[in-house]
C-alpha cells in the first residue's frame, strides 16, 4: 500500500562558518540514491540569503510535489527511521503532526552528513514536511494518514 503523501519539502541552512558541500550531502542522505534529479520532476533549488548580521546564508531546498516522487522520497525517509523512532513518533503524534497534515521531522545536519539519520528537537537540523493526503481534510483524518505514512 503507498504511503498517503502528497508532497515532500526539505530544507537545510549552510551558514557561512559551515562547509557547504557537507550540508548539501547531509541533505543527499534523504534522497533515494537512485533518485535522479535531471531525470526526475523532485527539484534542488539554492539561494542565496543573508544573516542579521549581513552573513552569506546558503539555502537548499528540495521539493516533490508529484505524488509518485514524493513517496519515493518518503519511503526513503521512512526506511532511515528504526523502529524506536517510528515508535517515539507514532506515541507522540502532537509532536510531529500539525493540525494542516503536515508531518514534520528535524534531522541532526552533523548526523546526517556523517550519514547517521538522528532525530532531534535541535536548531542545526535538515527539516523534513511531508504533507498527508487524507480525505476529509480533517484532524481525525490525518491522524489516520499519519499513522498509516509510517507502517511499513
Amino acid at each position: 500500500m503507498a504511503p498517503p503523501i502528497l508532497s515532500i519539502h526539505i530544507m537545510a541552512f549552510a551558514r557561512a562558518t559551515e562547509d557547504e558541500e557537507k550540508v548539501r550531502q547531509a541533505v543527499r542522505l534523504l534522497l533515494p540514491p537512485d533518485l535522479n534529479l535531471k531525470e526526475s520532476r523532485v527539484r534542488w533549488r539554492e539561494e542565496i540569503a543573508k544573516g542579521v548580521l549581513g552573513n552569506h546564508i546558503l539555502v537548499i531546498d528540495v521539493y516533490a510535489d508529484k505524488k509518485s516522487d514524493a513517496r519515493k522520497l518518503w519511503k526513503h525517509i521512512r526506511s532511515l527511521l528504526s523502529e524506536a523512532d517510528v515508535k517515539y513518533i507514532l506515541s507522540h503524534p502532537e509532536d510531529f503532526l500539525d493540525e494542516h497534515g503536515t508531518i514534520h521531522l528535524r534531522f541532526d545536519k552533523q548526523e546526517a552528513y556523517l550519514g547517521k539519520p538522528i532525530l532531534t528537537g535541535g536548531g542545526d537540523v535538515v527539516k523534513v514536511r511531508a504533507q498527508l493526503e487524507a480525505y476529509p481534510a480533517k484532524p481525525e483524518e490525518f491522524l489516520k494518514a499519519f499513522h498509516r505514512a509510517f507502517e511499513e
